[in-house]
């Protein structure tokens, strides 16, 4: 994919980069923030009509995509203790449901939980109606594509001083547990909670290589008048800051 300039990242063009991590070599030896990205990716194999006993395979599998896609952004379960009376305890688990693979139950609900799980199930009809038709799964496609970065979550932001070095060992940190995946398929959900860095977490996703992209911003094209310490310094600080503001999902756990 090679870097390629934002024409609308701020105040200089050229401090704003992309790199897909194929190409990560090519990113500046220069201190700076950065964050990954996962684009989505459908062929027109995946959109176009597939008659099959009378009906469109398409459908399952443009789905079974969106699946995949909305599984990326999927943040870890979280776990509950507390305390209870006469030494017990209570210990559960919180899981995510966005919506896009399950039916809602309808057992239990209170008034406003059924008419939350209505307005979802109406969301989901109307996704189900757009993939339905070759136009709609095309439309979405196209769509999806270009919403990264414009409209997406960094799955993780970071600082380096040097670019380069850091991308390069994100993309060898990731080599190195899809080899590890290819030999040990089991081990995938044990990777996915004992993940130490982002190449590891991406790794346990399933998240393809060519789906991902860094965008990079140079410290040192932005602000080329100021010292090395000052830039560290005020890239850290970027850095602490937009955690608390995006919470990447696959950032520092």
């Amino acid at each position: 994919m090679g870097a390629i300039e934002d024409a609308d990242a701020g105040t200089d063009d050229r401090a704003a980069l992309r790199f897909g991590m194929l190409d990560v070599e090519q990113a500046p030896e220069s201190p700076g923030v950065y964050a990954w990205y996962v684009k989505f990716h459908a062929s027109v194999q995946d959109w176009e009509t597939n008659p099959v006993d009378g009906r469109d395979a398409s459908i399952e599998g443009f789905l079974s995509l969106l699946r995949e896609y909305a599984s990326f952004y999927e943040p870890l379960p979280i776990s509950l203790r507390g305390s209870a009376p006469y030494g017990g305890r209570w210990d559960g688990t919180l899981e995510l449901d966005h919506g896009v693979n399950h039916k809602q139950s309808q057992s239990s609900e209170t008034g406003a939980e059924r008419r939350e799980n209505d307005r979802r199930e109406r969301d989901r009809e109307a996704l189900e109606n757009t993939i339905s038709s070759q136009t709609g799964r095309r439309a979405l496609a196209q769509l999806l594509g270009r919403a990264t970065p414009v409209f997406s979550s960094p799955l993780y932001i970071g600082v380096a001083e040097n670019l380069n070095e850091r991308l390069q060992k994100h993309r060898s940190n990731y080599s190195r547990a899809m080899e590890w995946l290819r030999k040990s398929p089991n081990d995938m959900e044990r990777l996915r909670e004992d993940a130490k860095n982002f190449g590891q977490r991406a790794a346990s996703r399933g998240i393809p290589m060519e789906n991902l992209e860094a965008w990079v911003i140079d410290l040192k094209v932005l602000e080329s008048s100021t010292s090395v310490n000052s830039l560290r310094e005020s890239a850290q600080s970027a850095e602490w800051l937009l955690h608390r503001l995006f919470t990447p999902v696959l950032g520092r756990q």
